[in-house]
């Protein structure tokens, strides 16, 4: 008998009952499941020492992009691993990140019980499994560039403005931004006014909320890291 290692990072635990009941259904595969972790940390720990065979994760794990994040550090720490990503929806910027990493088994969230099965075994056959729902967008061909524009906000900035908005996320204050960029408080000050202005953003704190936040999704579209 074929033996498997899986780890599933999800955080539902009665649809995490569901799926463990669906892998271990059946009888000609064994799946060693590893499905009781809810840390990212301790995930990519586990991660890095079994080297499973596949992973399945969901999406927005702890309720943020934690599940993409987890999703990136399995392609770079365990490069043979498969991914299976589990989403309710699958925007441009969650399909260009997808393609970016190569990952070809993405089941919808809400049927994920009934389809993690199908898409484990496409996967142990190196053949793609994209859920119904996602099939037509996955296989239209989209321009990067409008990707971008359409999907995230920060299409909006200016090079400059991602530069000051990186260094806004790193916590620097407008003094620090302008000794390092060799500009006037006044004109830091400006950038900062014209990048909340195009993001909608209002409130003393919320630039700094809202870099914290797009990390992730700057690297992901395309933008330099913050």
């Amino acid at each position: 008998m074929r033996e498997f290692d899986v780890v599933v990072a999800y955080d539902d635990p009665l649809k995490k009952l569901g799926i463990r009941a669906m892998l271990e259904a059946p009888k000609e595969l064994k799946f060693n499941l590893y499905d009781n972790i809810n840390d990212l940390n301790k995930l990519k720990k586990v991660i890095i020492s079994l080297q499973p065979d596949f992973v399945i994760i969901d999406a927005t794990l702890n309720s943020n992009n934690s599940g993409i994040e987890l999703a990136e550090f399995t392609r770079i720490s365990a490069k043979s691993t498969k991914i299976v990503i589990m989403t309710f929806d699958l925007d441009d910027l969650l399909k260009q990140t997808l393609k970016k990493l190569e990952i070809q088994w993405i089941v919808y969230k809400a049927d994920a019980v009934e389809n993690i099965k199908k898409a484990a075994w496409r996967s142990i056959h190196d053949k793609p499994y994209i859920s119904k729902k996602f099939r037509e967008k996955w296989y239209k061909k989209d321009n990067d560039t409008d990707i971008i524009k359409k999907s995230n906000p920060l299409g909006k900035l200016s090079k400059t403005e991602i530069t000051i908005l990186q260094q806004v996320a790193q916590g620097k204050t407008n003094k620090e931004i302008a000794s390092e960029f060799y500009k006037s408080i006044k004109t830091i000050k400006n950038h900062r006014q014209n990048i909340c202005s195009k993001l909608g953003l209002q409130g003393s704190n919320a630039l700094l909320k809202y870099a914290m936040k797009l990390k992730n999704e700057m690297m992901l579209s395309g933008f330099p890291v913050l």
